[in-house]
């Protein structure tokens, strides 16, 4: 049991002492003494108020109007284990946002308050524009930005905690408008874009050779361009658009999505300068909130990262390695069984003929038994085609597999960002050979969301149990996970250990609990195929 200390009040009394003694002799000297008196007598009063003064700060006067602000408290009280930190953020309804009062709200708000609480810090927080936020953490040690995606292209610019929330990306429209897209290659020619300049999902179009792109300063400006039909669409995020709308007391239906991409998880951003010692404090400080369920009180959050009782997995090597064996079986007969379907149409006439209206309808028929895939067709130089845009505008020639296919070789189960559907798939690519040199690829995108749906309708699970699969570079494929992206986001040992093992057994820390995993490897894919479970 922890005590209460006991704070002595003698410095406070000793202080009030000389400070008032100070009053009297002022007063004494002007009132009672002569000149010659009252220079003897300050010399030998100023000699005990020097003494007081040192030992208690009584001479020490504040400036006027100042008063003690609340870092001074925290600091004359405990001292802030991680800094004093200035976080920087946006307008980003529900995550943060100034509410009638101009008071700073938001779930990632209270994430940050409560990691500064714990800390013993002074919770600074600064509502700006994107950009503004986002600049002034990168120039200025001592600050932070959130709630922020943690894209490749920003990777080395901060230090970063998190995850702290998560959102999809989403294009959306006028419901009057009647748009629908089926593809980002739809998306290109609809029209202007409107987005945050800045922003991941700016970075977003910007890596994906969008050029219809008009950028704001917020989502409500964006928001306000589509409503104004200054633009035709504009890429938001299905957590924060609809509370936007709502708070803008905008009618339903007005404004609708027609498009969803990928899912991303957001962060807080460190400036680089941070020390390392300090941004590990922070994220062991928000894995202790997680498994407390301080973080799911606080957004509404749930997962399996501290489960109930009766969802409390055993962990038995029986039940884990049938677990293990279902899980390789079936994602191996799905990505075969697409492949199997493929090849033999990669030797036909039609698709050795490289004629894209001979080659359509085969793929049509493709996707009609596998819905969970967008096949298509490339030619030699990296442009392709789809079954939904024809000729594309992107180009595969950068993607790591294709010189590989290009050389003859088959790829199965590398992991990309659809350049054609802007989400995560899994890439089979078979190459096309006419005359004995390769004419053309034959390849399918089978979304990795999809697939996870499949397998966990497949899937044999017990309670407290979920998979994940890492491609054969270690990169994330899908998670069972409610709520997740990617169970090993915070465990690089753990994730390093699957990459170079064929098989084996994992620890590592999910949301601040403790968590094992057993893994194999796909002989078809490469695909690191784990069972997971709270320890």
């Amino acid at each position: 049991m922890a005590y209460p200390v006991r704070r002595s009040r003698l410095p406070q009394m000793t202080k009030k002492f000389c400070c008032s003694l100070t009053e009297l002799i002022n007063t004494s000297a002007g009132v009672f003494m002569n000149d010659s008196g009252r220079l003897r007598f300050l010399a030998g009063a100023w000699m005990v108020l020097l003494l007081c003064s040192i030992l208690t700060g009584c001479l020490q006067q504040p400036s006027p109007g100042s008063s003690p602000t609340q870092a001074d408290i925290v600091t004359a009280t405990s001292r802030c284990s991680g800094g004093d930190i200035l976080f920087m953020t946006e307008e980003l309804y529900p995550f943060s946002y100034q509410n009638e009062d101009g008071v700073i709200e938001g779930r990632s708000v209270e994430v940050v308050r409560e990691l500064q609480k714990r800390l013993n810090c002074s919770a600074r927080i600064e509502i700006h524009p994107w950009n503004t936020s986002y600049e002034t953490t990168l120039r200025t040690p001592g600050s932070a930005l959130f709630s922020t995606v943690r894209s490749p292209e920003r990777e080395a610019q901060f230090e970063w905690v998190g995850p702290i929330a998560s959102l999809e990306y989403v294009l959306y429209s006028l419901s009057d408008r009647g748009i629908a897209l089926r593809s980002l290659e739809a998306a290109r020619t609809a029209g202007e874009i409107a987005v945050v300049e800045g922003d991941a999902r700016h970075d977003f179009l910007i890596r994906n050779n969008f050029t219809n792109i008009r950028t704001y300063s917020s989502d409500e400006d964006c928001i306000g361009a589509l409503l104004n039909r200054t633009v035709i669409l504009f890429l938001g995020s299905s957590a924060t658009t609809p509370e936007t709308l709502r708070k803008k007391s905008i009618p339903d239906g007005t404004i609708e999505p027609v498009y969803t991409l990928l899912r991303s998880d957001l962060y807080l951003a460190f400036n680089r300068e941070t020390s390392p010692a300090v941004v590990q404090l922070y994220q062991d400080t928000l894995d202790a909130m997680k498994a407390d369920g301080t973080y799911s009180r606080i957004t509404g959050s749930s997962g399996i990262g501290k489960p109930s009782p009766e969802g409390q997995a055993s962990g038995s090597d029986p039940e884990v390695d049938t677990a293990l064996s279902a899980l390789n079986a079936l994602s191996h007969a799905r990505m075969h069984g697409i492949f199997a379907a493929m090849k033999p149409l990669s030797l036909t006439a039609d698709l050795k003929s490289g004629d894209w209206g001979r080659v359509r309808p085969l793929l049509i028929s493709l996707e009609d038994e596998y819905p969970e895939a967008r096949f298509w067709y490339a030619n030699p130089d990296g442009s392709y085609y789809t079954t939904v845009d024809n000729l594309t505008s992107a180009n595969l020639k950068d993607r790591a597999y294709f010189p590989g296919v290009l050389a003859g070789n088959i790829s199965i189960g590398s992991i990309v960002v659809s350049k054609s559907t802007g989400k995560y798939t899994a890439i089979i690519a078979i190459p096309v050979f006419s005359d004995g040199r390769v004419e053309g690829i034959l390849g399918t995108s089978v979304y990795c969301e999809t697939l996870e749906q499949i397998l966990e309708r497949e899937i044999p699970l017990s309670k407290g149990y979920y998979f994940f699969i890492l491609d054969s570079r270690g990169d994330p494929v899908l998670d069972s996970l409610p709520g997740e992206i990617f169970s090993l986001e915070e465990s690089s040992a753990a994730r390093a250990t699957m990459y170079s093992r064929e098989e084996g057994r994992i620890g590592y820390v999910h949301n601040g609990s403790p968590h094992l995993a057993k893994f194999r490897t796909s002989n078809l894919t490469g695909w690191k195929m784990a069972i997971g479970w709270r320890e």
